[in-house]
This record gives structure tokens, sequence and C-alpha cells, in this order.
């Protein structure tokens, strides 16, 4: 905890040393479990952290990139410090969701299932199969994000330092399925990643080849299913990507690549309209924007806390490892506190 603390306040060893006065291998040391901390250590350790000094005990586990119930979208350039920082935002925020639900008899009306390709056949049948179990109406899916939700997956947003990594999911024995988003992204992408990642939960119980694109097949069917779909592709060009965009609210890239999939457009035209969106300048900033998804199951959960268990913002920052005014800006902004 004391290693997934630094890592989350973006520091290194040695500057958590100098803030405490220590050398940094008595940091080091500390973080291997080499060296026993004294309660005057532990406090001095939160205190440059700033956390409270309960945080360095708890004894939840911690997952990481890799994992088998760890998947994420990144690049392998994104420097390591920064992959630490955001792995130790995923796991703070799924312990402190987990502290907070638990104390509730949360029932969902959904779950997630799992499913194997080999079982199924294909990712798109077992989008489909997904689907039908959820009842999703035909057509397109307004707000991926509720029905996410309504199957009892937490999905937090945050402005990640990097716009490389897109989303995370996190599926631990035990606990909820969690998905962090990240703003940095336009929202069209992130309701694509959002699906990649239900993908991954679904069909990958460990890390296989292809698994990848298998998300994304699965992800392509889940928001735009073949048979709703196929026959408003036809003649695609721009024009049309454009204006199919805030209906599918998917991409403009996304809608031309599925119709490159579906066999409407051939190889060939999907080049040529690739091209086009480069040159326009629309492969990172495509026109016709959609608005951002808000979860709402956390504040939900707050706001139980608050009404029916008369628990106070300090009383839920104490519950989650934090000092009252991050817990106020992280989970109860201005104009969302309850009264």
């Amino acid at each position: 905890m004391v290693t997934l603390a630094r890592e989350s306040r973006g520091m290194t060893m040695g500057e958590l040393a100098t803030k405490v006065g220590v050398t940094s291998s008595l940091i080091s040391k500390i973080e291997q479990s080499n060296r026993e901390m004294s309660e005057e250590r532990a406090k001095s350790i939160a205190s440059a952290l700033d956390y409270p000094v309960d945080v360095l005990t708890w004894r939840e586990p911690v997952y990481g990139f890799g994992s088998s119930s760890f998947y994420h979208r990144k690049q392998q350039s994104l420097p390591q410090k920064t992959l630490k920082q955001i792995q130790a935002f995923v796991n703070f925020h799924r312990i402190r969701a987990k502290r907070l639900s638990s104390a509730l008899d949360l029932d969902f009306a959904l779950t997630i299932p799992s499913m194997l390709v080999e079982d199924y056949g294909t990712p798109e049948e077992i989008a489909r199969a997904v689907r039908a179990a959820w009842r999703i109406p035909i057509g397109p899916i307004q707000n991926l994000t509720e029905w996410i939700e309504a199957a009892g997956g937490i999905v937090v947003t945050k402005e990640f330092s990097s716009a490389k990594i897109n989303a995370i999911s996190v599926w631990p024995p035990g606990e909820n399925p969690f998905f962090a988003l990240n703003t940095l992204l336009p929202a069209c992408n992130l309701r694509f990643s959002l699906a990649h990642e239900l993908g991954h939960l679904v069909m990958h119980d460990v890390p296989e080849p292809g698994q990848e694109e298998e998300a994304d097949r699965f992800a392509a069917e889940f928001l735009m299913p073949s048979r709703d779909i196929k026959s408003q592709l036809r003649g695609m060009n721009l024009t049309i990507a454009a204006r199919l965009k805030p209906v599918w609210r998917t991409s403009m890239g996304a809608l031309i690549r599925r119709a490159r999939d579906l066999e409407v457009i051939t190889d060939r035209q999907h080049t040529s309209l690739r091209v086009q969106l480069s040159q326009k300048g629309w492969t990172k900033d495509e026109p016709v924007q959609i608005p951002h998804e808000k979860p709402t199951l956390v504040q939900e959960i707050i706001r139980v806390h608050h009404v029916d268990h008369s628990y106070s913002s300090s009383d839920l920052a104490d519950m989650v490892g934090l000092y009252t005014p991050e817990w106020l800006d992280l989970y109860e902004p201005r104009g969302l506190r309850a009264v």
C-alpha cells in the first residue's frame, strides 16, 4: 500500500524519501516488506503522501497491468511512471468503490455473463447473445454506461495524463466489474472502448493471442448490430458517416470500418475514405460531437449513504481512506453534494 499510495501521487522513491527525510534505500526496504515501519515512520510517510495513516495498513489485493483480470488498451510507448500512476488510480478507485458498496445490499437487474468464443463460435455471436440476455432494444444503444451499471459494473471517468490509454477494466474475484475511462478521448471513442472492455470481461478468462481483435469485433457488433445497421451503410461516404455518427454514437472511422467489415464497401473504398478523413484532419478530431456519458452508480451509492444511513462526507472520507477535502473534490464536486 505504500507503493500504491506513492505511485498514485506520481512520486518516485527518491522524492518520497526526501519528503520524509530518510534514504531511498529505507523506502525501498519498506515497500518490499524488508523493514518494519514504526508508528511514527508510518505517520510521516502517510503525511508526505497526504493520506490518512490507516491506508497504509489496508489488506486489499492490488492488480497490475498484465494480470489475467486486468485488461488495458495502451501503446507500448507510455512511460512506466505514467502507467504506474494510472494503475494506482484504478486500484484505489476500485478499492474505494468496494468499501462504499460493501455496506449496502446492492441488487442489479442484469449480470455480465462469461461466454467463451470456442463455445459460441464468434465474438459477434456472443455480442448478439449478450444484447439478447440484457433485452437491449433493436438499433443503437443510447447510453452504454447505463447498461453496464445495470449489470453491476462500476464505471469511473478521469482525464489521464496521456491519451494513449483509452480504457481499463478489471474484475477481481468477489468484486464488481470495474471500468476506468480516459476523458481525454472523444465520447464516441470511449463508448467503443467501453464495449471493447466489456468484451474482454465476457470472453476472456485469461490473456490469449487475438484477444484484442476479438474484443473489437464484439464491440462493433454490440454497438452496431449487422442486421440493424448494414442497410444504412450503403453508399458510404464522409457525409453518410457524419449523419450516422449521432445516431449510432460511434465515430465516423468506426462506421467506415464497419461498412468494410460487413462488405458494404471494398477494402479499396475503405482505404480511400480513411485517406479523406486524414486529409481533413478528422482522424483525431472528427466533426459532429456527441456528449460524454456520465456514470451515476457511485453517486447513487454515496446518496444512499447520506440520505438513508446519515453518513457525513467526513464519515465517507474515512471509509475510503481520504481526507475530507480530497473526498469532496473527487466524489462530491460542488452542485452534487447531498443535503
